[in-house]
C-alpha cells in the first residue's frame, strides 16, 4: 500500500520505523494492535519498503511568495505566516484559559441541578452524538470499540459532562444577571454569523431558521454567558505552563492584542450609545 510518512493513523511506531529506509529495506518494530484477538498487546510488525518517493517542496523565495500570495518578498510572506500562527496560538491559549477558569469556578461552588433539566440535556446530547455518528457511517458500538470504552463508561462520562455544562449555565446566568449584562444587535448578528460559519451554513439562512423557530432567546443567553465568562477570566490570574501570566484582557476575536487605552475608549463609547436588546 501507499503511505506517506507523517500522515499517522496506521500503526503506532510505523513512522519512526520508515524514516531512513530505502527501497528493498525491511524492518521489524513493536506496536500494539487496536482490534482483533490481540488488541492492546505488544506485537512485532515487519514492514518492507518496496518503493520510495520523495516530495520536493519549492524554494521559499521572492518568486514563490509572489506566486502563492499577495506579498512581493519571502520575508513579507514569512512574517505574515508567523503573525497568523501567533494569533491562532493566542486564541487556543485563551480558550484553554477560559476552560481552566470555569473548571476552577465550578469546583468552588455547589449548584443544585434539577433532575428534569439534566435528563432533557442528556437526551439531547445522546441524540446529537447518534446523529453525528450516523452521518459518518459509524455505529455507537463501533465508536465505543474504537475509543476503548464500555457502554457504562460512555454513559457515565456523558452524564458528567452534561452536569458540568448545566452547572456552568446556571453559574454564568447568575453572574450575567448580577452584572446586568445585555446584548446589542451587533453582538447578536456577529454571533449568528460565527455559528453559521462553524456549521457550514449560509449566514442569512441560519438567521432565518433561528428567527422562524424562536431560537433567538437561546442565542442571546449564549452571548450573555460568554460575556460573563470573559469578565470572570479577566479578573482571574492565569499562567501558562512556564508560569508566565497570560494577559487576556485586550485580546481581540482575531487573536491580535488591542491597545488598553483603545479598548477602554471603545467600551465607553459603546456604553454611551448602545442599549441592550431584550430577548
Amino acid at each position: 500500500m501507499s503511505y506517506r510518512v507523517g500522515r499517522g493513523g496506521m500503526l503506532e511506531g510505523l513512522d519512526e520505523a520508515l524514516v531512513g529506509m530505502s527501497a528493498g529495506d525491511d524492518k521489524v518494530f513493536v506496536s500494539q494492535l487496536v482490534g482483533g484477538d490481540l488488541v492492546g498487546q505488544d506485537v512485532e510488525v515487519q514492514v518492507k519498503a518496496s518503493q520510495v518517493q520523495e516530495q520536493e517542496l519549492p524554494e521559499v523565495d521572492d518568486e514563490f511568495a509572489q506566486m502563492a500570495s499577495e506579498f512581493d518578498t519571502a520575508e513579507e510572506l514569512t512574517a505574515d505566516v508567523r503573525t497568523r500562527l501567533g494569533n491562532g496560538k493566542r486564541l487556543e491559549q485563551a480558550a484553554a484559559a477560559r476552560d481552566a477558569v470555569l473548571e476552577k469556578l465550578l469546583d468552588q461552588v455547589e449548584v443544585p441541578l434539577p433532575d428534569a433539566v439534566v435528563a432533557d440535556e442528556l437526551t439531547e446530547r445522546r441524540r446529537s452524538i447518534e446523529q453525528q455518528l450516523a452521518f459518518a457511517g459509524i455505529t455507537l458500538e463501533k465508536y465505543l470499540e474504537d475509543e476503548g470504552q464500555t457502554q457504562e463508561e460512555f454513559e457515565a462520562d456523558l452524564e458528567r459532562r452534561v452536569r458540568d455544562a448545566v452547572a456552568a449555565q446556571f453559574v454564568l446566568d447568575k453572574v450575567a444577571n448580577e452584572m446586568e449584562l445585555g446584548v446589542d444587535q451587533a453582538e447578536l448578528t456577529d454571533h449568528m454569523v460565527r455559528r453559521a460559519q462553524q456549521s457550514g451554513q449560509d449566514p442569512q439562512e441560519f438567521a432565518n431558521h433561528m428567527f422562524e423557530h424562536n431560537h433567538i432567546p437561546e442565542l442571546v443567553a449564549e452571548i450573555r454567558r460568554g460575556k460573563a465568562l470573559a469578565q470572570i477570566v479577566e479578573s482571574a490570574t492565569v499562567t501558562d505552563a512556564s508560569g508566565n501570566v497570560v494577559d487576556l484582557k485586550n485580546l481581540r476575536p482575531d487573536g491580535t492584542v488591542g491597545d488598553p487605552a483603545e479598548e477602554t475608549e471603545t467600551t465607553e463609547d459603546s456604553d454611551a450609545t448602545e442599549e441592550p436588546a431584550q430577548a
